[in-house]
């Protein structure tokens, strides 16, 4: 295994050892896109993996990222990177993004190598936050009304636009460092300065927008050239109807719904998505379906390790296959769930503190429809308070035969959850 190292590299001059045997590019295949190199090597394929996250938000997600690479390059500029790749790489197959930061270098990297992939000439409006205003607004979609703004511009832009707002990094994901301002207080407590997102990138500037009340939904889809498929749809859901940001009480399989299907075509047609999966948030307000948010890539959140565990997708496998330039199965065949599924979040609502109990947890495994208990923190672990994915105290998977039975699961999972925390500075 070879590794090219940040920040000196790569450069123009670098180069990779020969890699002869057909090769995939992942792009940032970590967490839940490290199953895209077990697709890979079932498939026969080399695999170079290509990390556009900063180093050291690299090492704690993802500490042992190497394994299975042939080659790792590091680095965000595609240009240098290509050309790194074209060095070595004699028989690239597919260049394809594995999580949400990889989306816009991947498909620049696809395109120069004229391989199959999403456009590129939109591909930054597919991750950068501001520019995907900006995209859908010429396109006549509906969104929030927004500003972009320096962390000195931010209080100046909420009052135009009027609270509450949401503030957001512009390249972060998992509602890290997205902030709910819903007072003026709250306003003047937050500068901007100095922040950094969920991977490692400096905040210059932030998205402000209008925040929209109403039921809030994930769709998630799969695409090749004209055929947009909806795979399903989740609910984000919260168990009050108070103004939030994150994070939510549960996630879970909804119903179809064909007025939220026909504006997630028309949001796939909108960012030129013509290969492979994506995942578009929504919500429902007063005037209909408005866009949050649009990644080209699988979801997150555990999401296709739950589609495999309960239908006959292959979500690793089909995205390989479109990026292969073969038709995925998944297109012929629609995934037919076996049953609802859903996840639920024990949370730490309160200030940040010393964790002295998670009581009741052990009885969740005796709960029919209690698939998998995923803990974060055990007692005596300083916790913060959970304001983004990832930084729940425990997430629990459940399945049921309806949706209405997955809500009242969820509740009764919460139910029986007592969380104990001694509240303490960082």
């Amino acid at each position: 295994m070879t590794t090219v190292l940040e920040p000196v590299s790569p450069s123009p001059a670098d180069t990779i050892p020969a890699v002869r045997e057909p090769a995939v590019v992942l792009v940032d295949p970590v967490l839940s896109g490290a199953p895209f190199k077990d697709a890979c090597a079932r498939s026969g394929y080399a695999v170079i993996g290509v990390y556009t996250l900063a180093p050291t938000e690299l090492r704690e997600m993802a500490p042992d990222h190497q394994k299975g690479d042939v080659v790792s390059l590091y680095g965000q500029d595609a240009a240098l990177l290509g050309a790194c790749l074209k060095s070595g790489a004699r028989d690239v197959r597919a260049i394809l993004p594995a999580t949400e930061p990889a989306t816009h270098v991947a498909s620049v990297l696809a395109e120069a190598w004229a391989l199959p992939g999403n456009s590129a000439s939109v591909a930054l409006a597919r991750r950068n936050k501001i520019e995907m205003r900006r995209l859908a607004a010429r396109n006549g979609l509906r969104i929030p009304r927004f500003e972009v703004a320096a962390p000195g511009g931010i209080a100046a832009a909420a009052r135009r636009i009027g609270l509450p707002v949401i503030v957001k990094p512009p390249t972060g994901a998992g509602a890290h460092g997205v902030q709910l301002i819903a007072t003026a207080a709250q306003l003047d407590e937050f500068s901007g300065a100095n922040h950094r997102d969920l991977f490692g990138n400096p905040v210059e500037e932030w998205l402000v927008e209008e925040y929209i009340r109403g039921r809030e939904f994930a769709v998630n889809t799969f695409s090749l050239d004209d055929q947009h498929e909806i795979l399903d749809i989740w609910e984000y859901r919260q168990t009050d109807a108070r103004d939030y940001d994150f994070p939510y009480r549960d996630f879970l399989q909804s119903e179809p719904d064909p007025v939220i299907e026909g504006f997630a075509r028309d949001v796939l047609r909108a960012y030129e998505i013509t290969v492979g999966p994506a995942h578009i948030e929504l919500k429902v307000g007063p005037r209909g379906p408005v866009l949050i948010e649009i990644g080209a890539r699988l979801p997150g959140a555990g999401i296709p390790d739950i589609w495999q565990r309960h239908s006959g997708f292959r979500p690793y496998h089909d995205t390989l296959a479109a990026h292969l330039g073969r038709r995925p199965a998944v297109l012929d065949d629609p995934p037919a769930f076996r049953t609802r599924a859903g996840m639920t979040f024990i949370r730490n609502d309160g200030p940040p503190g010393i964790l002295r109990a998670l009581d009741g947890l052990g009885r969740l495994h005796e709960l029919p429809g209690v698939d998998k208990v995923h803990q974060r923190a055990t007692a005596g672990d300083w916790v913060p308070t959970s304001d983004h994915l990832g930084a729940e105290l425990v997430k629990v998977e459940l399945s049921a035969p309806t949706y209405g039975d997955l809500r009242r699961l969820a509740v009764r999972v919460r139910d029986e959850v007592r969380v104990r925390i001694d509240p303490v500075s960082p």
